[in-house]
């Protein structure tokens, strides 16, 4: 349960205050007054009348707190109504070139492929809602999984990653083409690339910057990441500029990253830039308890008002 002015619950615990000192002060005297006699009868055998004269204060401070929730309005999201031109749709591009296969020294046995595996894993479960899509690039590109709302599959489809389906390379342009034609009949407002490399582009008939242009006429952007943990050997240096270049011209950013950490850190920021092009989504449907305190507070003020004027009526 949500609220649609939760702000109005502070004045909760200053009623709750208010309420307690009006309970617990000292009674004012009677304005009745009766022989000593009755009156030392009275002390000693007090009435239920006498022990519930507190009862009608209480039940109004209750319809008053009540009355205060009723006013935030407690609420309940029932469906979210999202057009297809609302959403995110994301591919995700992966190098599995064997240089991703250098230990990261993370952790015993752990490798700049697993370490890439974890992250890219938690950041598809904070997609709920988006499509997703998977391709993997070495000499050439290979889409593993179409866009997709199955978010579990594309998961399985991350922890079975592995180089050795095609030659080895870093086909970076053909992994950026590849990912942008998962892209290209997507109605989504916001359709974006993450492409994650350890190394720089060297085979491929399309080079970087030319897949790049594909991606800004279709208006995808396309976020590059170099991740470079661990020992590095020769030839395997991230082409930062050339990455920086890609990253500008689709309108989004380039992101160096050494360790995992940095890396999970470059995948939650590119969740938040693009979440941000398109606002949050919101429930349009909800189910409203507010009348139900309301007539919470009909009946505890309607109980009060019977004691006052019944049982517990006060005399001048």
């Amino acid at each position: 349960m949500t609220f649609a002015t939760p702000e109005l619950l502070w004045l909760l615990p200053i009623v709750a205050l208010l309420a307690a000192f009006r309970l617990l002060r000292p009674g004012r005297a009677a304005s009745l007054s009766i022989a000593d006699g009755e009156a030392a009868e009275v002390a000693s055998r007090p009435t239920w009348r006498l022990r519930f004269r507190w009862l009608p204060t209480a039940l109004r401070i209750a319809a008053l707190l009540v009355a205060i929730v009723a006013l935030a309005r407690p609420r309940e999201g029932l469906a979210i109504t999202q057009l297809p031109s609302e959403g995110i749709d994301i591919v995700i591009a992966v190098d599995v070139s064997i240089s991703m296969t250098i230990s990261s020294g993370t952790a015993p046995g752990a490798t700049r492929l697993s370490d890439a595996q974890a992250v890219v894993s938690a950041f598809v479960e904070s997609l709920e809602g988006d499509r997703v899509g998977l391709v993997i690039f070495q000499s050439r590109a290979l889409a593993l999984a179409p866009l997709t709302h199955d978010l579990e599959a594309i998961q399985q489809r991350i922890e079975t990653l592995e180089p050795g389906l095609v030659v080895d390379g870093t086909a970076i342009g053909l992994g950026i083409t590849e990912a942008v034609a998962l892209l290209e009949q997507s109605p989504a407002r916001s359709r974006v690339v993450v492409l994650l490399t350890d190394g720089h582009n060297n085979v491929g008939e399309i080079q970087p910057l030319e897949a790049a242009r594909i991606a800004q006429a279709l208006g995808v952007h396309v976020y590059t990441i170099g991740f470079v943990s661990g020992g590095g050997i020769a030839g395997t240096a991230v082409d930062a500029q050339t990455l920086r270049a890609v990253s500008e011209s689709t309108d989004a950013k380039f992101y160096n990253a050494r360790t995992q950490e940095e890396l999970l850190q470059a995948y939650t920021d590119i969740g938040e830039l693009e979440r941000s092009r398109v606002g949050q989504r919101r429930f349009v449907a909800f189910r409203e308890f507010a009348p139900w305190f309301l007539l919470g507070v009909l009946g505890l003020l309607l109980a009060e008002l019977t004691l006052r004027v019944t049982w517990l009526r006060r005399y001048p």
